[in-house]
């Protein structure tokens, strides 16, 4: 027989997948930092949240910072190579926008999945 979560263990899950997808889209007006925080909130209050609709959460959460940071310095790299090579500048500017829409919808899409208490359908897809 599994135990189900308490209200109270409910509530606080729901309270934590929020505030983590709060500080990712607030990172978009502070150059990352909230996003950084976001993430050692995640890993902190990862075990916590096993068993109960958000541990889907924290999943995508992590995987998104973490794809974000690769895919961010990527886009940086072609951006700084393009005082070379300024066709790479056009490249690395076009990751760095697809990059900020991505992240978006996946913020925003945690974000109301979070508040409604449904998990992230595939967490550890790209979408």
């Amino acid at each position: 027989m599994s135990q189900q979560p308490s209200a109270v263990a409910q509530t606080n899950a729901w309270m934590w997948a929020t505030a983590v997808w709060s500080l990712y889209l607030a990172s978009m007006f502070t150059f990352a930092l909230t996003a950084i925080i976001g993430l050692i909130v995640a890993y902190v209050k990862r075990r916590d949240l096993s068993g109960t609709p958000y541990a889907s959460h924290i999943t995508s959460a992590i995987r998104t910072f973490w794809i974000s940071l690769v895919v961010g310095l990527v886009a940086l790299a072609l951006l700084i190579a393009g005082f070379a090579i300024p066709p790479l500048a056009v490249i690395g500017g076009c990751i760095s926008v697809l990059l900020l829409l991505w992240q978006a919808f996946r913020g925003i899409r945690g974000f109301i999945r979070a508040i409604d208490g449904d998990p992230i359908a595939n967490p550890t897809g790209w979408l």
